[in-house]
């Protein structure tokens, strides 16, 4: 029974640190760490561009997809020993006003290995970055994060869709996100980062 009250307390600090930021002020890291969040409540948060940013414990597609995709970076890496890959919930900090940032998936080069810290999560921009929609998070992955990833030059960003079945491949070209590789329901994606990958798209939504 006290679960909900906790949720509720949580809510109300999250509110009132909102509402005591004027516009031109942007939440900081270091704020965002001391609060507490209660026991019992499964939601993530996240701060990006100076706001806390909620979401609720993903769905069931969501987990399956992101289950298969993980099965499938894992085969791939086992050849080419590339890199290290990652899956949520893990933090990449990218500056004191976006960090936190919970991507579903994520690749860090051998060349860039120097990010991943041992008690720190991810501070930098990964390689590659892979965010799986949800109901409630279209516009955030599809605007809000993209651009954020666009900002740090993440050189590669992956939009997938269980509910289309479709899976979007945005590279990095003259500071901007253009799109490189696209399948919906069958037909293979290639990355501009991962050498020598693809993957039928049928494999992670069958």
């Amino acid at each position: 029974m006290a679960i909900p009250y906790l949720r509720n307390q949580f809510k109300s600090i999250v509110m009132t640190a909102l509402a005591t930021v004027s516009p031109s002020k942007k939440i900081t890291w270091e704020t965002f760490r001391e609060m507490d969040i209660p026991e019992g409540d499964n939601s993530i948060y996240e701060l990006i561009n100076g706001e806390i940013m909620r979401r609720a414990s993903p769905n069931s597609p969501h987990q399956r997809v992101s289950f298969k995709l993980s099965v499938e970076f894992g085969i791939y890496n086992k050849k080419k020993k590339a890199g290290e890959f990652f899956t949520a919930p893990f933090d990449v900090f990218f500056d004191e006003h976006t960090a936190e940032v919970q991507p579903d998936l994520l690749f860090v080069s051998n060349e860039r290995s120097f990010i991943v810290q041992p008690n720190n999560g991810i501070v930098g921009a990964p390689d590659l970055i892979v965010e799986i929609i949800s109901p409630g998070t279209v516009d955030r992955d599809r605007i809000m994060k993209k651009d954020v990833y666009e900002r740090f030059a993440v050189k590669e960003y992956w939009v997938v869709d269980p509910a289309y079945k479709s899976v979007e491949v945005h590279v990095m070209e003259n500071n901007r996100y253009q799109l490189f590789s696209f399948a919906e329901a069958k037909g293979k994606i290639t990355s501009s980062v991962l050498p020598n990958f693809s993957l039928e798209v049928s494999k992670i939504f069958d």
